[in-house]
């Protein structure tokens, strides 16, 4: 993680209180980080450096099938690639806060430690955020129409069969679709389930006349984790490859990081937790979606 950036000669902020800032933001952070679960550490590009404002990438194609021929070298079966390059501006997530220059002074006066509340606070808040960006993508206008796409919206599969988790038994029916769906795309598993919290709850209910859990059952099936988080939309879910490597990655232009200075004025410590991220996509095909559970 890129070190705290302190601007000003001036600052009141020692090295100890910057260093407890500094541990107790990303403490929070990690707490949160689910789509970074589900692009794995060999998933994640970079960070690349403050200075890198957009990413180029191309989206992958499928070619034709192979074909079985008795002669030597047999007719020739040529596909033309035609990658679609696409250039995108990584976008900043953030969050601001501001601590009293009075309550800096006491705590380097009694030795006591800052209130780290409000750090905490927006650092969830900015890994949150993330979760969102990587799961779903981002939208300007908060509207259907994505600027930036994430997992559950560059879905190439996706299982809309109206199969209400409330009813247990259309749990295994809505898996066992999906991984059908994904398997006809020749993707491999294991793979990662995640979901709203509702559904991760109906999902821990046990199986009829057993002392095993759906969850439990779902793990066995797809052979990766089971996760949760608010990002997913309620009634919906997203099945990814364990090791999406070659398939989706996220990156990073700068991992979380800790800006602080001094405010002329009050002398009081603002501050800005902020993440520079961008999911990229590149085989749509691995990811399948579930609509409606």
């Amino acid at each position: 993680m890129n070190p705290i950036r302190q601007v000003g000669q001036d600052s009141i902020l020692n090295t100890e209180q910057g260093k407890f800032i500094k541990q107790t933001a990303v403490e929070a952070a990690r707490r949160q980080f689910v789509g970074r679960k589900l692009v794995g550490p060999s998933g994640i590009f970079g960070p690349l450096g403050r200075g890198v404002i957009t990413f180029n990438y191309d989206t992958r194609t499928h070619g034709s099938d192979a074909r079985i021929d008795y002669g030597w070298p047999g007719a020739e079966s040529k596909d033309i690639q035609n990658f679609a390059r696409t250039a995108v501006t990584i976008p900043n997530v953030h969050q601001e806060f501001e601590i009293n220059a009075l309550d800096l002074a006491a705590s380097q006066l009694t030795g006591q430690p800052l209130n780290m509340s409000e750090v905490e606070s927006k650092s969830y808040k900015v890994a949150l955020k993330e979760d969102e960006l990587i799961i779903q993508g981002w939208s300007r206008d908060g509207g259907s129409t994505y600027e930036i796409n994430g997992l559950y919206n560059a879905a190439g599969n996706s299982e809309g069969s109206d199969l209400d988790w409330g009813t247990k038994a259309n749990i295994e029916t809505s898996i066992v679709n999906a991984l059908g769906l994904l398997e006809a795309d020749n993707i491999p598993g294991p793979f990662n389930l995640t979901l709203n919290p509702v559904q991760k709850s109906q999902a821990n209910a046990l199986i009829a006349n057993t002392s095993k859990s759906w969850v439990s059952w779902i793990r066995e099936t797809i052979g990766g984790e089971v996760y949760s988080s608010p990002a997913v939309t309620p009634d919906t879910g997203l099945i990814t490859p364990v090791n999406p490597q070659g398939m989706f990655e996220l990156v990073l232009a700068e991992d979380l990081t800790v800006h602080l200075e001094t405010l002329p004025k009050s002398g009081n410590l603002f501050g800005k937790v902020y993440i520079r991220g961008l999911p990229v996509v590149y085989d749509s095909n691995a990811i399948c979606k579930l609509t409606t559970i």
